[in-house]
């Protein structure tokens, strides 16, 4: 799947109207936070927008893997972040990135139709 993620305020969100107009949650629950802001960060080249595609299964352009961590969550940097409350979420790492660690919400089980998957192939496919 191909998704946008955008930089507003100097906070970093995925672009799901979808999510918002189903009602299941806010535009503070689309934020990309603890590590998942620098990945974008590196992806977007400290830009304001990329376009990502990504999947649970590899594919040949891939440029980045994330390989699940484990659960938990920073509750005191979401809360001063003003991230929508969770009671969890899963950490990544990314070995392209010198095992880079990134965090993702419960959003990522909403985007993948049920669970957070073991692996995620990216690709940047604008910048």
């Amino acid at each position: 799947m191909t998704k946008r993620f955008y930089k507003q305020s100097n906070t970093w969100y995925i672009d799901l109207p979808e999510f918002l107009e189903a009602g299941l949650g806010t535009q503070a629950n689309l934020m990309m936070v603890d590590g998942a802001d620098t990945f974008l960060d590196h992806l977007s080249r400290m830009g304001t927008e990329v376009w990502l595609h990504f999947s649970a299964k590899p594919f040949d352009t891939a440029t980045h893997l994330l390989v699940s961590d484990s659960y938990g969550m920073d509750e005191g940097l979401l809360n001063t972040v003003g991230h929508a409350p969770v009671s969890y979420g899963m950490y990544y790492t990314v070995p392209s990135m010198q095992g880079h660690r990134l965090w993702l919400c419960p959003v990522t089980e909403y985007v993948f139709q049920g669970g957070y998957p073991n692996r995620i192939w990216v690709e940047v496919v604008n910048n």
